[in-house]
């Protein structure tokens, strides 16, 4: 352990909470976030960067900070755009803006550039049925399934 640079220690002491991430600690999923972000701060050119900003960002949004996760998510995004979690990113990007931000417009132009990308994606279903359904109710949803 003494042998180790500042930035082994950083990534030792990251996979020690991720360990521990799974208690559902409000404390422990923060400081996560936290190491992920410093991380990403002190080591900009590292790239495992795109995975600890989608994962700060999903950090965030389990501790009801939603624009904070839209920021680390848009960085992400922005920074690394060949990255294997750019599919999920977006996805997670228009379903924050919709669920959490209720931004209707921001979340419909979000999945469009979803669709637009990933047209015939994993997740092009749901975001195609949450452009059709973007704001309706849990009851609206029911009344709708009944009429298809």
């Amino acid at each position: 352990m003494a042998c180790q640079s500042p930035k082994e220690k950083q990534l030792a002491s990251i996979r020690d909470l991720e360990a521990n991430d799974s208690t559902f600690s409000d404390t422990l999923i923060g400081q996560l976030k936290n190491a992920y972000l410093d991380f990403v701060i002190k080591y900009p050119g590292d790239p495992q960067n795109a995975e600890f900003l989608f994962k700060a960002a999903q950090r965030c949004i389990y501790l009801d900070e939603p624009k904070s996760a839209i920021q680390h998510l848009d960085s992400m995004l922005k920074n690394f755009p060949k990255s294997n979690l750019v599919e999920e990113a977006l996805f997670l990007k228009a379903y924050t803006l919709e669920n959490s931000l209720r931004d209707f417009n921001a979340a419909k132009t979000a999945y469009q550039v979803f669709l637009n990308k990933y047209p015939k994606g994993e997740l092009a279903a749901d975001a195609q049925f949450s452009l059709n359904h973007m704001g309706e109710s849990p009851e609206e949803l029911l009344l709708d399934e009944g009429q298809e």
